[in-house]
């Protein structure tokens, strides 16, 4: 036990001279400094709003709803419940998102937006707000990631 307390003593004394220390530093601050920055120019575009591939979109007033699955698009609204599906093409951006179409003749833009959004007719909060719109006709609503059934692994 001495000996072991005597050899601690001994390791405390032989501490590094402060010559030594700043060595470590410095080879870890050469291995470890980021490489500069790149100028504004030549930076890349920063990142995309994170929208799932897979997600509901709703309206009310008047009732409409779009099924996002990937490059595609189900419009319904109650005169066509079983709706139309649309391919679609992704335009992320920082802020927002968009899937442009076209449905019948008419260009088709389904812009979602990060935040909370209340569809007006219950007390649900939907993570996404959006805006739907159909040639010149514009309608606002919500969206929800889907709750697909449980993954099992297959």
């Amino acid at each position: 036990m001495l000996v072991l307390i005597g050899a601690c003593a001994a390791c405390g004394e032989r501490q590094p001279a402060p010559a030594a220390r700043p060595e470590a530093p410095a080879s870890e601050a050469a291995t470890a400094s980021p490489s500069p920055s790149p100028p504004p120019s030549t930076r890349a575009s920063p990142a995309s709003l994170a929208v799932p591939s897979t997600f509901t979109a709703i309206g009310t007033e008047p009732f409409w709803a779009a099924k996002v699955a990937a490059q595609r698009v189900t419009y319904s609204t109650p005169e066509d419940q079983d709706g139309r599906t649309i391919a679609v093409i992704r335009n992320p951006s920082a802020e927002f998102v968009e899937f442009l179409g076209t449905l019948g003749d008419k260009p088709f833009t389904l812009r979602v937006t990060k935040g909370p959004c209340s569809d007006g007719m219950s007390d649900t909060v939907y993570p996404f707000s959006v805006e739907r719109r159909i040639g010149g006709d514009r309608q606002r609503g919500c969206a929800r990631v889907d709750q697909g059934p449980a993954n099992t692994g297959e």
